[in-house]
């Protein structure tokens, strides 16, 4: 056996003689296919039906593995960057832009937009009180 030049071949290697590498176990290559699958999600330009495909190419169980595994700045940065006209309160926090980020990738029609629970009206202003030292403190 030769030594491989790219990762690629070195990871068809070890796939192709189990018997070489009898410590590495499925769970670990489950592993190896989640980092990848995390590093192209991140990436930038990618769109829903890119990540559809990639989900049916690797399979949902690993695909959905690397979509919890995101850090809340990339799951909110990934929301964000397939539906931009996503109202704040869906994408504002990790597990809130998860369930957007799922909600885009499931079978819902792609033309179909996210439609708010009430209508949009004129922002509320916000109250200067809040902000003072005596309403936080309580003092």
């Amino acid at each position: 056996m030769t030594l491989a030049a790219t990762g690629r071949t070195a990871l068809s290697a070890i796939i192709a003689n189990e018997t070489l590498f009898p410590r590495v176990k499925d769970k670990d290559l489950a592993a190896a296919a989640r980092k990848l699958t995390r590093k192209q999600i991140i990436a930038a330009g990618l769109t829903r039906q890119d990540l559809l495909a990639i989900k049916t190419a690797i399979g949902a169980d690993v695909f959905d593995g690397a979509l919890h595994e995101l850090s809340p700045h990339h799951i909110k940065l990934l929301a964000k960057r397939l539906d931009p006209t996503a109202p704040e309160i869906e994408v504002n926090t990790g597990s809130s832009a998860l369930a957007h980020v799922q909600q885009i990738l499931s079978d819902q029609a792609p033309n179909e937009p996210s439609t708010p629970a009430e209508p949009a009206s004129a922002p509320t202003p916000k109250n200067k009180y809040l902000g003072r030292k005596a309403f936080r403190t309580g003092r």
